[in-house]
């Protein structure tokens, strides 16, 4: 890959873009890839582009390609797109050895796993700029996490956000609802899996079947509608799942509102009107969730 030239970043007026962004969002971001390929499994996740084989560049070449781009750009941090950016250990540990190295001093966010995460890899991750890791968790249900073929453990994951958080740094994950075979029980896994883990940011999708995946060819005779190819996209699909579409809409209402109040409750600041505020859409949320389980 070190034989590839760098993205021709020169035919887009990036910094107008960074520069739009910092002022509506308080920061910037520019992105990078290291890597090609995924060696996991997980099910709804595409592999159609870059395959399952792992390639990746050399840490000289990337920390220069990032030296090069403080000179040539005003941003504030790094987004690193690879897919699982501490896959090897050995590879990061040159890395940060690189950073010092080229004397690169650059923030950066980045995606991994926590089966490819320990103490001494967030000690690396931190000295080599990193200020926020993403570790995928897709469910706090393992029964779920299992038919998604995720090969990790909730406590897996668990243990690495807190362990992260504890070493200073801003953690994330990911959490879909819907997933083939889920039930009310494990949605309020999930409820008890990010308030235990407790990460600083988290996103929430209904889960959605990508063409050329698993999961499309397990759902695919279950499809609900036939989209034109045109005009649609793969997060239109719906399929036949335990509970009606709408029941997820609630779902995800009720996720975000339960941990929003457990959340405020922790803060030193919280006030009443506001945790009433998010305990009662809680409610409401679940009344639609039960509404919609009863009735369709």
């Amino acid at each position: 890959m070190d034989s590839l030239p760098l993205p021709n970043r020169k035919k887009i007026q990036l910094q107008n873009y960074f520069n739009a962004w910092k002022e509506r969002h308080g920061a910037s971001a520019i992105s990078v890839s290291t890597m090609r390929g995924c060696p996991y499994t997980c099910k709804w996740c595409s592999r159609a582009v870059y395959g399952q084989s792992y390639r990746r560049r050399s840490p000289a070449k990337v920390v220069a390609e990032m030296k090069e781009l403080q000179l040539q750009y005003t941003f504030d941090t790094i987004w690193f797109v690879d897919d699982v950016f501490s896959i090897s250990h050995k590879w990061l540990e040159e890395f940060r050895n690189e950073i010092v190295k080229q004397g690169v001093q650059v923030l950066y966010e980045c995606i991994t796993r926590a089966d490819r995460l320990n103490e001494e890899v967030i000690g690396l991750l931190k000295e080599s700029g990193c200020f926020r890791v993403w570790i995928g968790a897709e469910s706090g249900s393992q029964k779920i996490i299992d038919a998604m073929d995720r090969r990790v453990t909730v406590e897996q994951v668990r243990g690495m956000i807190q362990m992260a958080k504890s070493k200073g740094l801003q953690t994330g994950t990911f959490i879909m609802v819907g997933y083939p075979g889920e039930t009310e029980a494990d949605i309020e896994e999930t409820i008890k899996h990010l308030k235990l883990s407790d990460p600083d940011l988290y996103t929430i999708t209904v889960a959605y079947p990508i063409k050329g995946t698993p999961l499309y060819e397990e759902t695919e005779s279950s499809f609900l509608h036939a989209l034109p190819w045109e005009s649609s996209t793969d997060r239109q699909i719906d399929f036949q799942r335990t509970y009606s579409r709408r029941y997820y809409d609630y779902a995800i209402r009720r996720v975000y509102n339960e941990v929003a109040y457990f959340k405020e409750r922790k803060s030193s600041k919280s006030a009443i009107l506001s945790l009433t505020k998010f305990k009662l859409k809680s409610f409401l949320a679940k009344g639609g969730m039960l509404w919609e389980r009863s009735f369709h």
